[in-house]
């Protein structure tokens, strides 16, 4: 099974496997405007994934998202090989980044928008997981009556969120909390620039201590946009986009002070056609980056 492997299927139900429970949603692209059909979160019993993941049960392809232990993701200088030995260029390029072989893994690259001012190197992302890992969720999602035909990773379900949000030829930066921290995306034009993750987690934000946390927060995610300028010069950041968690409001407001760009929270209503999800932003966070991988429409041909 490749990553990034293409839907035109119009429905599409997206998952993330997390400690104890699932999130997931299932979003309708049969009409002008997606539709959010369902979306939350089951609770696993001990081990017992089958039983959660069996009520997912959908005719229509399934697309897991991977948790960001269960990958590597890097950005690398494309080689400058034919393209059809790219992935094996990259594959042996990554392997000192790798805690398995590149033998015993799959490689998938995503391009790295260039644009013609630029004068550095063009650039990929390189996404390695182990094949056994894979299979092992492959066996899972099948076992429990799912049609498991798409592993994406949480940037790029953060970046199908922000494409949609998008203002042309203007990045778009995206913050989300997920397990190992911040995670910080900048897209342009549909393509994702930038990944970051920060070290400040939502406990620490939710410590008692968000002065602390917001300044630490600050500084990295300057520091991140500093990186991005430096590296795509010229291209402005339209604004910072806050998927919806608690406290969001006050998180918002303390890096609008801090940040020389606006700040706003993502409204799903922006996004799709949420009347089926009663207070759809109220919804635990992984659920958004469920949404943002059920909103993938792209083509399957290799």
């Amino acid at each position: 099974m490749r990553f990034f492997r293409r839907s035109t299927e119009q429905g599409l139900t997206a998952y993330l496997r997390l400690p104890g429970r699932v999130a997931y949603a299932r979003v309708d692209r049969r009409v002008a405007v997606p539709k959010l059909l369902a979306a939350g979160v089951l609770p696993v019993k001990g081990d017992n994934w089958g039983e959660a993941l069996a009520k997912l049960h959908n005719k229509g392809p399934v697309s897991l998202v991977l948790r960001p232990t269960d990958y590597k993701l890097r950005l690398l200088d494309a080689p400058n090989v034919p393209a059809e030995e790219l992935k094996s260029a990259v594959r042996w390029q990554i392997q000192d980044m790798l805690d398995f072989h590149a033998n015993d893994g799959t490689v998938d690259v995503l391009e790295v928008p260039h644009p013609e001012h630029l004068t550095h190197v063009r650039q990929i992302f390189a996404v390695a997981a182990k094949n056994s890992l894979l299979a092992e969720e492959t066996v899972l999602a099948r076992g429990a009556g799912l049609n498991l035909t798409i592993i994406d990773i949480l940037e790029t379900a953060q970046r199908n969120l922000a494409t949609r949000l998008e203002t042309r030829g203007r990045a778009l930066a995206v913050l989300s909390f997920v397990e190992t921290g911040g995670l910080l995306t900048l897209t342009l034009d549909g393509e994702l620039c930038m990944a970051r993750t920060l070290g400040v987690n939502q406990k620490l934000l939710e410590s008692g201590d968000m002065d602390n946390a917001l300044e630490r927060l600050t500084l990295e995610i300057q520091r991140s946009l500093d990186h991005f300028d430096r590296q795509f010069g010229g291209i402005p950041i339209d604004r910072l986009l806050l998927v919806p968690m608690e406290h969001v409001e006050r998180l918002r407001d303390g890096l609008a002070g801090n940040l020389a760009l606006p700040v706003e929270v993502l409204n799903l209503a922006n996004v799709l056609d949420v009347s089926a999800v009663a207070d759809v932003n109220a919804l635990p966070s992984p659920c958004f980056h469920a949404i943002g991988a059920a909103l993938r429409m792209e083509d399957t041909t290799p």
